[in-house]
């Protein structure tokens, strides 16, 4: 019987033209500092590495070559999980091939499980990456087999970044980023105080919010994913920032003609030495955000907003 059960799972991770998965590397634990200096000459696979963070290693983090390959692991699964139009629908390729993902990536075990037991219940031709990927995470233990089930989620998450060219100088961000999404993931106590500073803004800072995660394609009737990008987007940066992002950098995107989003930024508008719209009462709001969860990341895990890393 237990032949014949471990025979049934090596089927399951059987490429679509038949081959099996043959490259078994375990992830690297390392710091995500480490992650970012990595030498590419050193990968183990010349289209992406897997390391898992070495303070939380139930956190997988991948580095891709390029945005290529990262959109061939992850794209799908962007829009299965977040996008507004597409969240829990399996979307063909020619649906989203125009269509921007993310430039990184963020998932918990049980939006996997979901994605990849919705797969293979709908016998969907997922890309063979995809397919090695659910293999990848199911050897981690960020999912699990159940013989009566099927997949299930394990413990822990996936982050992904990439080397993209142009992009280089954005990574120690995106980095920051993913990397607070992977402790939101598998901290409960993290997640409600996100929640609970969530809920305390002011309605014209959580109007502001969440008109520009609707700008950006995000499903905004997930509490939960906004909650998750409202903690992502102050932690990636050190407080000192906070007031040009959200005071000037993100509202002005907002208020491009073609975002037709200027009536739901506040009505005290100034202007910077430079001469651009700066918005003070989001500015003065979100420091408070940053300062708040600055405390509390110092204090639960010493790390620091901006560069959660050694």
């Amino acid at each position: 019987m237990r032949s014949l059960f471990l025979g049934f799972i090596l089927l399951l991770f059987l490429l679509p033209g038949g081959e099996l998965f043959t490259q078994d590397y375990p992830p690297i634990l390392a710091d995500p500092g480490q992650i970012l200096s990595w030498p590419q000459s050193s990968w183990r696979d010349r289209r992406f590495e897997v390391f898992s963070w070495d303070r939380y290693p139930e956190i997988l983090i991948f580095d891709t070559a390029d945005f290529e390959i990262q959109a061939k692991l992850f794209k799908r699964l962007a829009f299965f999980v977040e996008k507004s139009g597409f969240r829990g629908r399996l979307a063909h390729d020619h649906e989203i091939a125009h269509l921007h993902g993310w430039n990184a990536h963020n998932y918990r075990a049980e939006d996997l499980a979901n994605f990849f037991q919705t797969a293979r219940l709908n016998d969907f031709p997922l890309l063979e990456e995809e397919w090695e990927l659910e293999y990848i995470l199911y050897s981690a233990g960020v999912l699990r087999w159940d013989a009566q089930r099927g997949i299930t989620a394990g413990r822990g998450a996936v982050l992904s970044i990439s080397r993209e060219g142009s992009h280089q100088s954005l990574r120690p961000r995106f980095m920051a980023h993913e990397v607070f999404h992977g402790l939101f993931f598998i901290d409960q106590d993290f997640r409600n105080f996100s929640q609970r500073r969530w809920e305390a803004l002011p309605d014209y800072a959580r109007t502001f919010f969440l008109g520009w995660l609707n700008l950006s394609a995000y499903d905004i009737t997930d509490e939960y994913l906004v909650v998750n990008e409202f903690m992502g987007h102050i932690l990636q940066f050190p407080p000192a920032n906070i007031p040009w992002y959200f005071g000037e950098h993100l509202p002005n995107q907002m208020a491009a003609p073609t975002a037709g989003l200027r009536s739901i930024l506040p009505a005290r508008e100034t202007r910077t030495l430079e001469g651009r719209p700066f918005w003070p009462d989001l500015a003065e709001t979100f420091a408070r955000e940053a300062d708040a969860f600055s405390l509390y990341v110092t204090q639960r895990w010493n790390l620091q907003p901006g560069r959660p890393w050694r």
